[in-house]
């Protein structure tokens, strides 16, 4: 009996110091976790796509998926139903150290044929590493988006319906570097370098009597702020674009949102002064019978974007967006002499996105798209009046 009962107090003492151990060793762990937390360098405020960079996660892989079922009424034309997938994006994410960060993503539905300038494909939207050099400054280097600013701009591509034309025209993703200075967790600076296209200025602009620059180069400058705790947010940005010998562009994007904890507004301002068209939405070709490329001049693009959602719950957004652009051509290098045009375009949105999970980004969505146009001459490919209807899904699946 004896023995039985010495046993039992070993098996019971043993018990408790195994707890006490295991209890001692998870305080400790929590207290690492908390000192790495204190010593961490700050993250930059806002990466693009509007996220907060991840800190300590050395790999993160997302599916960034859109698909919707649509019917679709064009000018002139029958109603079409279909199918459709409209995003479709491999995205690999991380921090190797505190230190170092990483950045890619891709298009799994776009050709993967290697462009002629960078010898990237088109489809690789960011392949980038970064370095932080403390806690206010970092460098990046790769290919990256455009710091332009907008946040019609600034969203995860997943997320947008149809953009606007000023920005469904741009070629955002460029080989380049960017220094960025983050003076507290309320603002970002970032000056960019990057190339002004993907292709040759030869590919590009086969046949007209412009002489490539020796730097094509595009030059940023960049200011995201908060301000009233997060109330007030700024994305702003202005660069020159030096797209052929002598010949630079120049482009502003100005965005400013008010967010409220259930309504949420901004306004996009977006314009654009080429000397040589590279957005060429104004009017792509002559009204002659034969269609010629038109390398335009002196081309102006003003662009006007308003969205404001609101969510009565937490799993329900409702949305409604509005667009107004204008273009302005007041001449071009045309075999058949100076063609001038002027061009309008409206935009009208509408819909209700519903989540479901509290911690998962997957939205149902049901939305109306409106478009019209309007040109002072009708050129040979005008982009035409449509309304739409789309039902379905979006959804940044978190794969590991």
């Amino acid at each position: 009996m004896k023995k039985i009962l010495l046993a039992m107090s070993l098996l019971v003492g043993g018990v408790a110091t195994a707890q006490q151990d295991l209890q001692d060793q998870i305080n400790q762990l929590r207290a690492e976790i908390d000192q790495l937390k204190a010593t961490a360098p700050a993250p930059l405020p806002m990466s693009q796509d509007g996220e907060e960079n991840p800190i300590h996660k050395k790999f993160n892989m997302y599916f960034n998926f859109q698909s919707s079922f649509d019917l679709e009424k064009v000018k002139d034309q029958d109603m079409t139903a279909q199918f459709k997938a409209r995003q479709l994006r491999l995205e690999v994410r991380g921090d190797i150290t505190d230190r170092i960060f990483y950045r890619f993503r891709h298009r799994l539905n776009k050709s993967n044929a290697g462009t002629s300038l960078d010898n990237l494909a088109k489809a690789t939207d960011m392949l980038y590493a970064g370095f932080r050099l403390d806690d206010k400054w970092a460098l990046t280097a790769g290919k990256m988006c455009q710091a332009w600013g907008g946040f019609e701009f600034d969203l995860n591509p997943m997320n947008i319906y149809e953009y606007s034309d000023f920005v469904d025209h741009m070629d955002n993703f460029m080989l380049g570097a960017m220094i960025t200075y983050a003076p507290n967790k309320n603002h970002e600076f970032n000056f960019q370098i990057t190339d002004v296209r993907n292709d040759s200025f030869e590919k590009l602009y086969a046949g007209s009597s412009f002489e490539a620059s020796k730097s094509p180069l595009t030059y940023i400058f960049n200011w995201n702020g908060s301000f009233f705790d997060n109330k007030l947010q700024t994305r702003w940005g202005a660069g020159i674009q030096q797209e052929a010998k002598n010949i630079a562009n120049s482009m502003v994007m100005l965005g400013t949102k008010l967010n409220l904890p259930k309504f949420q507004v901004f306004f996009d301002y977006m314009m654009a002064y080429e000397n040589l068209d590279r957005l060429q939405y104004a009017s792509v070709y002559t009204t002659t019978a034969v269609a010629v490329p038109a390398y335009l001049e002196d081309t102006s693009y003003n662009s006007f974007v308003v969205k404001a959602e609101y969510q009565p719950i937490p799993q329900l957004n409702i949305f409604a967006q509005g667009m107004y652009e204008m273009a302005d051509v007041k001449n071009s290098s045309l075999p058949s002499g100076a063609y001038n045009n002027n061009y309008r375009s409206y935009g009208y949105y509408a819909g209700v996105e519903y989540l479901p999970f509290e911690k998962q980004d997957l939205r149902f969505f049901l939305a109306y798209i409106g478009r019209a146009y309007d040109y002072e001459h009708q050129p040979l490919s005008p982009m035409l009046d449509k309304n739409r209807v789309s039902i379905g899904l979006m959804y940044r699946i978190k794969a590991f």
